[in-house]
């Protein structure tokens, strides 16, 4: 066999790019891969070989700062430098695109194979579960797309760029489940739950330091309307608040990721104020 060829991913290989994703019960789902194509529609990347999909990977850029992520290989394709040459890619994609740092973030045995590529570990975000029931909303608003003139800003401050691009997609795509919380007029948090097939993915989810209770107002608002089930979510454990909150809640930790960079060791947000990644693949 040959080397694989790099091109575009796009919505063609959803299907297959959901089979490669399945093979590791990431829990992708149609409309999450739909979104990284649409905010990135050059920058995601398939390995194919002879007319199949052997591996997939993307980007999110947000201005010079991108999140790379979704990367999987066919394990028949795994060690013949499939992952390599897709990182290498869209590696140099996103340096011709003035993408001055690149971030992900890497399950813990692969970490090697992303220093061997000039990747540089940050600190450890954590994957949690568990399942909730509403115990009472807290006093927040769903959001409305003039909150995005103040809500793009604040989250920019503890993220590190303007998500702006992916803030509005997921506006548009949850409005039931696009919360905010304020102090008086000032918002001091937000959430973004995304229910699927019985169970929901929170993120992005963040709060201002020293308003854990609009945490928790966020957390019971959403679960009052999402009901209950499994909900999941992954944060930075470099938010103690968060993992207090969580393990009061019941929930207990799934796995371990660390997040790196590459290039330039720039925005690197407050992760303080951040309770939720919007996805491990995207930040």
């Amino acid at each position: 066999m040959g080397e694989p060829r790099v091109r575009r991913l796009d919505e063609r290989d959803i299907d297959a790019a959901l089979g490669l994703t399945d093979l590791e019960g990431w829990g992708y789902t149609r409309a999450d891969l739909a979104r990284l194509i649409a905010l990135s529609p050059d920058g995601c990347f398939a390995a194919e070989d002879g007319g199949r999909v052997v591996g997939i990977l993307t980007t999110t850029p947000y201005e010079r700062l991108a999140f790379l992520g979704a990367v999987i290989v066919d394990p028949d394709h795994r060690g013949r430098g499939v992952g390599r040459i897709l990182m290498q890619t869209a590696l140099l994609y996103l340096a011709a695109s003035g993408t001055e740092t690149v971030r992900l973030n890497a399950y813990l045995d692969v970490v090697r194979f992303y220093e061997r590529l000039g990747f540089h570990g940050e600190y450890e975000v954590v994957r949690w579960r568990g399942v909730a029931s509403p115990t009472g909303a807290g006093a927040v608003d769903v959001a409305r797309e003039a909150d995005l003139e103040e809500l793009v800003p604040f989250d920019a401050g503890f993220f590190g760029a303007s998500r702006r691009p992916l803030l509005e997609r997921l506006l548009q795509e949850s409005p039931a489940t696009f919360l905010v919380a304020r102090d008086g007029t000032r918002i001091v948090g937000y959430l973004v739950g995304s229910p699927f097939d019985g169970a929901c993915e929170i993120g992005p989810w963040i709060v201002a330091p020293g308003h854990p209770d609009a945490a928790r107002d966020l957390f019971g608002a959403l679960v009052s309307v999402v009901g209950p089930r499994e909900y999941s979510l992954s944060g930075p454990e470099r938010n103690p608040e968060l993992a207090r909150f969580l393990a009061e809640a019941g929930f207990t930790e799934v796995f371990h990721t660390l997040r790196m960079w590459w290039g330039k060791n720039l925005f690197p947000g407050d992760p303080a104020g951040v309770w939720a990644a919007g996805g491990l693949e995207k930040g």
